[in-house]
């Protein structure tokens, strides 16, 4: 039975010390004694989330103290009566009211004031309750986890908040400065974002907890939502000046082929007859005011104007390529007779050096068509009609020659 007595006395003393140090560690913290108001602190006026819960923790704390000398008094007690017990032939009496210390009612705790409306006529004004040791560490252990979380949960508020409330700040003006082109409601909510952490900031000091469920629950997702429609603006602004880009390249291809189709245009006028010649399709007038529109729309997008840019610049496209397809299928038809006038000059050529090797070059009907062809063929305008039956009666001519003289 005394070593019985013995154990319970050491398991409580060990208790008694890791409490005690626990206890002493939490009050040394720096954030408890801030939230105390002492230790050169000033009394804080908490608020909001912050002092719903950390009020009552706080007061817990303060329970703990008192229920922490309660628990040591009794200890104390029964290791006193143990001091004056013999190691043999103690009274068993001693020996119980030693264990009734240490795991009976022994504690009575503070009177509780009994509310009026709760009384009966006989009810008394306060009420005593006695709670055991084990009971009472029980509680003891409850109240500092829930004081201990409270304390550490604002300690990393504190902590971190100013760099979370500037990592938030850098982001707007990240933003701001991202996006060439923000739209207004776009700017509104950062201005809005702005002042609310203006705002949090202000209340640091009073309610980390509530600053910090806002940051998570309000600044934060509107932060990604607003950081979602910059980039997506930025996106669409790279894609709009990319087709500007393929615009200004399609604008200078149009001139150049515009351009060259006028050169041809008229060097066929001057030099072939008799084929349909095609005029180009592309008018100066038509070709300035393209220039024109796409100047408009750089100057829509200077002011902002996306969407309408968006659709102006994929129907400037489709007219400007229309406008290419339509000038190179002139350029080429007309460059194609000039090159017919040419590919004849060099067929005859070729005829008649063949005429020569063969030696049927004197042959009067072949110099006969020879001289009509050339004389048509190096005149302006060429009927080139006329010149093709010629060459091709050389030819043929050329040919029945060669077959008889074999």
């Amino acid at each position: 039975m005394i070593d019985e007595i013995d154990q319970l006395l050491a398991d409580w003393q060990q208790k008694i010390n890791a409490a005690s140090q626990n206890l002493l560690e939490l009050q040394e913290q720096s954030t408890y004694q801030r939230l105390c108001g002492y230790s050169g602190y000033p009394q804080l006026s908490l608020a909001g989330i912050t002092a719903i819960r950390v009020t009552p923790a706080l007061e817990a704390m303060n329970d703990l103290f008192q229920y922490f000398d309660l628990l040591v008094q009794v200890v104390e007690k029964a290791s006193k009566l143990r001091q004056q017990l013999p190691r043999f032939l103690a009274s068993a009496d001693k020996i119980d009211e030693i264990k009734q210390l240490l795991i009976g009612a022994s504690i009575d705790l503070p009177a509780v004031h009994t509310p009026l409306a709760q009384r009966e006529l006989l009810s008394a004004t306060h009420t005593v309750n006695a709670i055991a040791p084990g009971e009472l560490l029980q509680v003891m252990t409850h109240a500092f986890s829930v004081a201990r979380d409270a304390v550490l949960a604002v300690d990393e508020a504190w902590n971190h908040l100013d760099n979370i409330l500037a990592d938030a700040e850098s982001q707007i003006y990240a933003l701001q400065n991202s996006a060439e082109f923000l739209d207004s409601q776009v700017i509104d909510e950062l201005v809005q974002i702005q002042t609310a952490i203006a705002s949090l900031r202000q209340r640091v000091e009073e309610d980390p907890l509530g600053v910090r469920v806002e940051v998570e629950q309000q600044i934060q997702p509107m932060l990604v939502k607003v950081k979602s429609v910059v980039e997506q603006a930025l996106k669409q602004q790279r894609q709009i000046r990319a087709r500007l880009a393929i615009a200004r390249d399609l604008l200078e291809k149009l001139t150049t082929i515009q351009a060259n189709s006028l050169v041809t245009f008229a060097e066929t006028q001057e030099k072939i007859v008799g084929y349909l010649i095609k005029s180009p399709s592309l008018t100066p007038e038509e070709l300035n005011a393209l220039t024109q529109w796409l100047t408009r729309l750089e100057t829509k997008l200077a002011e902002g104007l996306v969407n309408p840019v968006i659709i102006g610049l994929e129907n400037w496209i489709d007219k400007a390529q229309a406008y290419i397809a339509s000038e190179q299928q002139v350029f080429t038809a007309n460059s194609a007779l000039l090159a017919n006038r040419q590919e004849l000059r060099g067929r005859l050529d070729a005829l008649q050096a063949k005429a020569l090797a063969k030696g049927l070059i004197e042959d009067g009907k072949l110099s006969d068509i020879a001289a009509q062809a050339k004389q048509i063929l190096y005149t302006r305008p060429t009927a080139l009609d006329k010149a093709a039956e010629l060459v091709s009666q050389y030819e043929k001519r050329l040919n029945w020659g060669m077959g008889n003289r074999a």
